[in-house]
């Protein structure tokens, strides 16, 4: 008898979860191996819902550990919102949202995805409507300062070493872009050029 890996994993939980089943395996004796049960007939039903998921008629099943917002999680605890991140950053996705939050893991390498083609894209987006990005939120920053007549606020913390300076410089890049619409100025690199004198050092800033 055969138990899923990830049934065994989750066998403690609460019920529900995945459709798992027992399949008998057994080998021949030219050493083939076996399925017997309702193998054929598991594999058409599970064809059947797929095609019927990509008609439309049955929702999208989400897939576990993989929420751009840690609001959303079934449930919320120090396991499943660090497996979820954990999930997430495999798949190169740094960025998650708490709610108007953004949780970021530092990569320690460079990922294509602050070129004009993201600026253009985060444009006049509200938070959730995209992928997490800094992006975004420098851009909800940017227009709610246009849109209410006010000075807004960007905290950035973390550990020494989490990101932060490179943060900032996304953060600057982008409201530049979207204050200069393309034309070229020198003030993203006077901004840039600040940074070292009006950062503090500190473990935690």
């Amino acid at each position: 008898m055969l138990w899923p890996r990830g049934a065994l994993e989750q066998r403690s939980g609460s019920g529900g979860g995945e459709d798992y089943r027992f399949l008998l395996r057994q080998k021949n004796l030219d050493g083939s191996i076996h399925y017997g049960g309702s193998l054929q007939m598991w594999l058409r039903v599970t064809e059947e819902r797929r095609r019927m998921t990509e008609r439309g008629l049955l929702p999208q099943e989400e897939v576990r550990g993989d929420h751009a917002d840690l609001c959303c999680l079934p449930e919320l605890t120090e396991h499943s919102l660090l497996d979820n991140l954990r999930s997430r950053f495999r798949q190169e996705r740094i960025y998650t949202y708490v709610g108007s939050i953004l949780i970021v893991i530092n990569p320690f390498q460079f990922l294509p995805i602050y070129n004009p083609k993201y600026v253009k894209m985060y444009d006049n987006h509200a938070l959730g409507d995209l992928e997490p990005h800094i992006y975004a939120v420098a851009d909800v920053a940017y227009h709610a300062m246009l849109q209410r007549r006010r000075n807004q606020c960007i905290v950035i913390s973390g550990e020494s070493g989490s990101g932060k300076t490179q943060s900032t410089n996304f953060l600057i890049h982008h409201l530049t872009a979207l204050s200069q619409k393309g034309f070229a100025s020198g003030v993203e690199q006077i901004i840039l050029g600040a940074g070292p004198v009006l950062e503090v050092r500190t473990p935690m800033q």
